[in-house]
């Protein structure tokens, strides 16, 4: 497992701005009325330390689409070695909901997209990984490099489409644009059909 080297704290980082106004999607519990909410529960990119919550930092999760937020907080690998449509429970959908969010201010992203991991030394195995201890690991050494980063942009390792995962210090950055009940969000019955998928 290769962790990051105490290197890592001078190298220089792939940097992405993600101007004022972009566009990005979130799935969240319905039940939370913040859709900026966030627990800090294991994840990709949480904090590895085994600290009180409060020592800890959190991260708070968005997609370029609606596509790429059902694929990461729905349907994860449900469908692997599955070629017939895949039922989902009508009430596990009803409990979504979906938000569009955006950034208040430019967003400083350490850019793991393309050739930056290669460059930075990063493995492969942090973005494209189903096991996730290792990205944990080195997103400690994202958060406390002293490029003081808002978070991290990276392809989704489902559909190749973009993820940013916002550490807590950045949070107040964002702002929540309108929700809606993911059934009822644009694009969701189409997401249906593209993955083969009905409500039972």
């Amino acid at each position: 497992m290769l962790t990051p080297p105490a290197a890592f704290s001078r190298a220089d980082l792939d940097i992405a701005i993600i101007p004022v106004g972009s566009a990005f999607r979130r799935i969240y519990w319905a039940h939370h009325h913040d859709p900026l909410g966030f627990a800090k529960s294991e994840s990709r990119f949480s904090d590895p330390r085994r600290r009180v919550e409060a020592n800890r930092f959190g991260v708070l999760y968005l997609g370029s689409s609606l596509k790429v937020c059902f694929l990461e907080a729905v349907l994860r690998d449900r469908r692997d070695a599955l070629v017939d449509e895949l039922p989902l429970d009508e009430a596990e959908l009803m409990a979504r909901s979906v938000a569009a969010i955006t950034p208040k201010r430019d967003l400083r992203l350490l850019d793991l997209r393309g050739d930056g991991p290669v460059r930075m030394g990063i493995p492969s195995e942090v973005v494209r990984g189903k096991r996730q201890s290792l990205a944990r690991k080195w997103s400690l050494a994202f958060h406390e490099h002293g490029a003081g980063i808002d978070g991290i942009i990276y392809p989704s390792r489902l559909n190749g489409e973009h993820n940013v995962a916002v550490y807590d210090r950045a949070i107040t950055a964002l702002a929540s644009m309108g929700t809606a009940p993911l059934m009822k969000a644009r694009g969701f019955v189409d997401i249906l059909d593209d993955f083969k998928l009905a409500i039972r």
